[in-house]
């Protein structure tokens, strides 16, 4: 093993945990949301409200964080994102500023702006570090076992904490969670060999032309479609059913107690996401890229496993639903993981990551914004019908109808579009 590739190595494993500390400050970020909308008995349709809060600036900041990562580098664009989330829970806390209710708006914000920070630079380092292919799947398992187990953690801790404290339990471990991490992940990027030619799309226009191109190269076009169309499904859900259940008198076993009954949902989310991209082979991740229809069956099985969940008045059940549901959702999660690294070349890896990301951003407000309508007029389990819509434009982007053949992960479309 060379030095080069040992300095890699170390510098992923210290990257995964700073990872640990981000997710368990996610954790407790949806915890606190959670216990206090709960709490305070809000419109159900605040439980949506929340997806859009975190996903705008992830959307329209993502473009800005891509464009600056070029011009100065991702030292110093993902050190100033944590700074100024680390810094605005601080003064939060501090100033007293937490106790209004309009703060936890505030909050996503600041978690957009690093999301939108760090995603397509770290997956461009994990392309150098571990390939694709195998190397994929490889990073796919080891991911989920730092930023799942992290978040599982932070929800588990979390509430805990929050029955004993309440709302500001969240704003000092998260300040301090933050403050790790983005030390972890700056130093992290100063070891030999790290993202030393990272690279994307100067402009956002260009993406444009980049999709037109991805219509020649269907494996491409689906690794860019999968999230965007399982955001369709998914979101809708993901919303309604915690409002849903914040609302529901569940025959709860004893052990639960008084905790929060859309944070039991939450739980079963995280622990689906740990499960699904764990136990799935890479032959079901390559189908998932390589076949025409193959990621909407996991999607049918998740809004199927979910209208149960809506159904049953135990609250043991709809946690096992949940977990089941994720299971498959992350399924097709980690396909998409597989095929941005493993159908672009090497130096596009940034750049399709970044235009996934964007993509799937795009659509989980849409979702989450149609969501929160619905649920202002209607009970949460409508939810269910919008999902269900949903389904069916999923199975029509999916499908690949009027896209060329397969294109080899050595062409490199976006380079092509963009020379």
């Amino acid at each position: 093993m060379t030095a080069l590739r040992r300095w890699q190595l170390s510098a992923y494993l210290l990257l995964n945990f700073g990872f640990f500390f981000f997710d368990t400050a996610m954790g407790l970020f949806d915890v606190a949301t959670y216990g206090y909308f709960t709490r305070q008995h809000v419109a159900p349709a605040l439980f949506a409200l929340d997806f859009v809060m975190v996903s705008v600036p992830m959307l329209a900041g993502g473009w800005l964080a891509h464009l600056l990562n070029r011009r100065f580098g991702v030292r110093a664009v993902i050190g100033l994102g944590y700074a100024i989330a680390t810094a605005g829970f601080l003064t939060l806390y501090l100033s007293g500023w937490y106790r209004v209710p309009a703060c936890l708006l505030l909050v996503a914000l600041l978690l957009g702006i690093v999301f939108s920070a760090i995603l397509p630079a770290l997956s461009r380092f994990i392309r150098d570090v571990f390939g694709a292919g195998r190397g994929a799947v490889l990073a796919l398992k080891l991911d989920a076992i730092f930023m799942a187990v992290g978040m599982v953690a932070g929800v588990g801790f979390g509430t805990v904490w929050f029955e004993r404290e309440g709302l500001g339990v969240f704003f000092p471990l998260a300040t301090a969670c933050f403050a790790l991490a983005g030390t972890v992940h700056v130093t992290t990027l100063f070891f030999p060999g790290v993202l030393r030619d990272y690279a994307g799309p100067e402009t956002p226009g260009r993406w444009v032309a980049t999709l037109a191109a991805m219509r020649s190269a269907e494996t491409k076009w689906r690794s860019l479609m999968l999230q965007p169309s399982l955001n369709l499904v998914i979101v809708p859900l993901m919303v309604g059913l915690p409002a849903f259940a914040a609302r529901r008198h569940y025959g709860a076993l004893p052990v639960i107690g008084l905790v929060a009954a859309p944070i039991v949902v939450l739980a079963g989310r995280r622990c689906g996401m740990l499960a699904g991209r764990l136990v799935v082979p890479e032959v079901v991740l390559r189908l998932m890229v390589g076949r025409r229809g193959a990621a909407v069956w996991p999607m049918a099985g998740f809004l199927l496993l979910y209208v149960l969940a809506f159904l049953t008045r135990r609250l043991e059940l709809v946690f096992m639903l949940v977990v089941c549901a994720h299971v498959l959702s992350n399924v097709v999660a980690g396909a998409v993981f597989y095929g941005v690294q493993t159908e672009f070349p090497a130096g596009e890896t940034a750049a399709a990551s970044a235009l996934q990301t964007q993509l799937a951003t795009a659509v989980w407000v849409v979702a989450a914004a149609l969501a929160t309508l619905v649920m202002v007029v209607l009970p949460p389990a409508f939810t269910i019908g919008l999902a269900a819509i949903g389904l069916v434009i999923a199975a029509l982007l999916l499908h690949g109808h009027g896209i060329g053949g397969f294109q080899s992960p050595a062409v490199g479309p976006i380079a092509k579009r963009q020379s």
